[in-house]
């Protein structure tokens, strides 16, 4: 495994912790049946973030078989460690004070969500095009 594949599956392994550890807010937000926005939100920290890092490491895996150049491989390394962070920002503070960060405007812990978000939206989006664009490569 390549020092990319690795770094990837490190930086996996911390989101995909940080989301299992979201599931303790989020079983005690239901057994205190808490706001159904409240438990909402600890569970999209808790599913996203677990599925987050379980992808990050599922990239880790095919990196090395992509017909990637150095560069894009690390970019695609690098977003997705970018955007696995965001979100690791955004969604737990976003359960813990109660807002989504769907718009930049409120108050400014619903900005610091919503750029989260963004960082993690943008980061996944470019991670995603290039784990395909080095898919293609392989195959053609």
């Amino acid at each position: 495994m390549n020092q990319l594949a690795i770094h990837l599956t490190l930086h996996g392994g911390i989101v995909l912790l940080i989301g299992l550890l979201s599931g303790i807010p989020y079983g005690v937000a239901i057994n205190q049946k808490t706001h159904e926005d409240i438990v909402r939100g600890w569970r999209v920290a808790h599913s996203g973030l677990s599925m987050g890092g379980t992808t990050m490491i599922a990239f880790s895996a095919v990196l090395p078989s992509l017909e990637l150049n150095p560069l894009f491989s690390s970019i695609l390394v690098w977003s997705s460690v970018i955007s696995g962070y965001g979100f690791c920002i955004a969604l737990p503070y976003g359960a813990w004070v109660g807002h989504r960060g769907l718009a930049n405007d409120g108050p400014v812990q619903n900005k610091i969500v919503y750029t989260g978000n963004m960082i993690g939206a943008i980061g996944s989006l470019v991670g995603a095009l290039l784990l395909v664009f080095g898919c293609l490569n392989s195959i053609l």
